[in-house]
């Protein structure tokens, strides 16, 4: 059987009630602490023995401990056993009544400090790849539920952006526990000893291994192209959820339609109509998550308000410049009507926008109910589409 044994280091440098309290459970069990790198600490194996251990700080490139220094360890009857994790020398003693290696607890204070603010450099470079790994995956919490990703991109997103966000809280954590125990030096008190600390240790067994993988995972992320869920073109408008151009008895070019239907991985379905003859004429519908269809309607519908009150404001300037300068100017006056309630549970959004004079007029409707909506705008008639709000709130509130 080997004498040298490895296990994962569970604790970082800025635990080190933590780390002594670990090491000597391990002397307890026979491992006796050799030397600690990034991800893994190795131990000798021997005859179990109560030992005390302390970290202390110095120059700990290769263990390289100034001689002066090793001979005050020695005469307190501490022997310098190896580094942790180049932060920290690692001493111990079989000695119960051995003095305790710190005399003045303030002059651990700036060493702390250093380390503390490798934590927060590590919790800010998280933070920072985190948001930019949230941007890349659509940038807004409604993501999470609209997402048309498929299933195994969405999990893989979903997993990295997860351990993205634990790894920079276990290192704001760090940081914090250092803040306090700086805080507690500063009023003379020493580093607390004898505690155990089993679920600190379980976490930090994940989280301390995880955290070059999670690297790698949020690269392979950002450089993977999005997998969406393909669209299903409809070649048959009649098989559509609402009314179409046939249905009002208006014709229209098959060759110019384009129909389509959209769903995510959580069931949530939607579809684009657009027909070209005799108006232009085109249904946006929606069924899925009733925040998400309150949300886009009410989005959409402040859209449509602006963009209408920017293009009326600019066609009647057009008309007061040129009646200024003397130009004739038709007399038919541009117009927009805009209203919108509520009704029998549904919202309701109606916009005619007639700008003649400039070749626009189309009319728009907006129909929310519960989980659905509906929008419709149709260009090219004189037919007021106000009349068809109720058939739209009965096919919502009649859709399964």
């Amino acid at each position: 059987m080997s004498k040298t044994v490895r296990r994962i280091r569970p604790y970082g440098s800025g635990d080190i009630q933590a780390v002594q309290s670990w090491l000597e459970e391990m002397a307890g069990k026979g491992l006796f602490f050799k030397e600690s790198g990034m991800l893994f600490a190795k131990f000798t194996r021997a005859e179990p023995k109560k030992m005390r251990y302390r970290l202390d700080f110095c120059d700990v490139v290769a263990c390289d401990i100034p001689d002066e220094k090793k001979e005050l360890y020695e005469q307190c009857g501490w022997q310098v056993v190896g580094d942790y994790n180049s932060d920290l020398v690692v001493v111990c003693t079989d000695d119960p009544d051995a003095p305790e290696i710190y005399t003045d607890p303030e002059l651990l204070v700036k060493p702390l400090k250093n380390i503390m603010y490798k934590y927060m450099a590590c919790t800010l470079a998280f933070a920072v790849i985190f948001f930019i790994a949230f941007e890349h995956f659509g940038g807004t919490m409604l993501t999470f539920i609209t997402a048309r990703y498929t299933l195994a991109y969405y999990v893989f997103a979903c997993l990295v952006l997860l351990l993205l966000a634990v790894e920079m809280l276990f290192n704001a954590v760090c940081c914090c526990r250092l803040v306090l125990m700086t805080k507690r030096l500063k009023k003379g008190k020493n580093i607390p000893t004898g505690e155990r600390y089993g679920f600190r240790r379980a976490v930090g067994k994940v989280l301390i291994p995880l955290t070059v993988p999670v690297i790698i995972a949020w690269v392979v992320f950002m450089l993977s192209p999005a997998d969406l869920i393909e669209d299903r073109h409809i070649n048959d408008p009649s098989t559509l959820p609402f009314p179409t151009c046939e249905d009002f008895g208006w014709s229209y070019n098959s060759e110019l339609m384009f129909a389509y239907e959209s769903r995510d991985i959580f069931g949530s379905k939607s579809y684009t109509l657009g027909q070209h003859g005799d108006v232009f004429f085109r249904t946006d519908y929606y069924e899925g998550f009733p925040a998400i269809a309150k949300r886009a309607s009410e989005e959409r519908i402040e859209q449509l308000k602006t963009y209408d009150e920017q293009g009326y404001n600019s066609v009647m300037q057009g008309r007061a410049e040129a009646e200024s300068q003397g130009y004739e100017v038709p007399e038919e006056i541009p117009t927009r009507i805009i209203y919108e309630y509520d009704i029998d549970g549904a919202h309701v959004f109606y916009l005619c926008s007639d700008h003649r004079i400039v070749g626009f007029h189309r009319q728009y409707i907006i129909v929310r109910y519960e989980n659905k909506y509906i929008e419709v705008s149709c260009e090219s008639t004189d037919m007021y589409l106000g009349d068809l709000i109720p058939q739209y709130i009965d096919l919502l509130k009649s859709a399964k």
